[in-house]
């Protein structure tokens, strides 16, 4: 499969064009339809998505133009990539390839390694996060804080084994290779168990724990998941959001696939 930076490009483009596609310009401000007014959402994923879309007043006055900001920020992670987070797990979880109570693993030093931390444990899933040592500590504090297992390594060269996302494919592969041991009743090995779940194991008591059910790697680069979370969520959002009165889009880009 193409890997979704390089394709995402394209789909943003065809999609982002169709879908924002108008007639003909309209010169008249935006006038957005109110949501109705609820009373609590249901849970943590409840309060993902439908950020609300406001009117930048001094770019919008400046230009003549109507300039609207969609505020992901408000997400409980704080960024976009909670929407991606749940799409993933969502995904993993109804194919199989992540099983309930299992860990997600991701090799990330951004908002996607926060995003993940932030959405597993609502699924009843653990995190495991790789990053390379070089980042700031305050990420790592960050991700512990929200209870992830966080292994900082040396950065090298992506296609170096060790690259700090390769590490993490490797950690969902050695959380399956538990599971399986767990299920045919063989000894679990103290070293791995440590390697997975982040703390100290006791070999007299070994209990069983969330790495027993297997793990799975986010992969947030080539996860089409990715793309999904955005052309099913985002778009038709801000389009609703929007009554369907907009004429261009504008974002910044990381992994790009947010685009879409």
């Amino acid at each position: 499969m193409a890997p979704v930076r390089s394709t995402g490009a394209v789909v943003a483009v065809v999609s982002v064009s169709m879908a924002l596609y108008k007639s003909k310009p309209s010169s008249k401000k935006t006038e957005l339809s109110l949501r109705s007014k609820e009373n609590h959402r249901d849970g943590l994923v409840g309060a993902i998505g439908n950020t609300p879309l406001i009117r930048i007043n001094s770019l919008s006055d400046a230009t003549g133009c109507e300039i609207l900001g969609k505020c992901d920020f408000l997400n409980p992670g704080g960024s976009v990539k909670d929407r991606v987070a749940v799409k993933i797990i969502e995904e993993a979880l109804e194919s199989g390839g992540l099983a309930p109570g299992g860990v997600v693993t991701e090799g990330s030093a951004a908002s996607t390694a926060i995003s993940l931390a932030t959405v597993a444990p609502a699924y009843g899933c653990k995190c495991h996060v790789v990053i390379p040592d070089d980042a700031a500590i305050k990420k790592s504090q960050i991700l512990e804080a929200l209870g992830a297992t966080v292994e900082r390594v040396r950065p090298v060269s992506i296609t170096h084994r060790d690259h700090f996302v390769n590490i993490a494919r490797r950690r969902a592969t050695e959380a399956n290779e538990l599971a399986v041991k767990h299920k045919k009743g063989e000894q679990m090995d103290c070293q791995a168990l440590e390697q997975i779940n982040g703390f100290q194991c006791d070999e007299e008591k070994q209990s069983a724990v969330s790495s027993y059910a297997g793990g799975y790697f986010a992969d947030q680069f080539e996860n089409l998941a990715n793309f999904r979370a955005h052309y099913e969520g985002t778009g038709p959002e801000i389009w609703e959001q929007t009554g369907g009165n907009v004429d261009a889009f504008v974002a910044a880009a990381g992994t790009f696939t947010w685009q879409c």
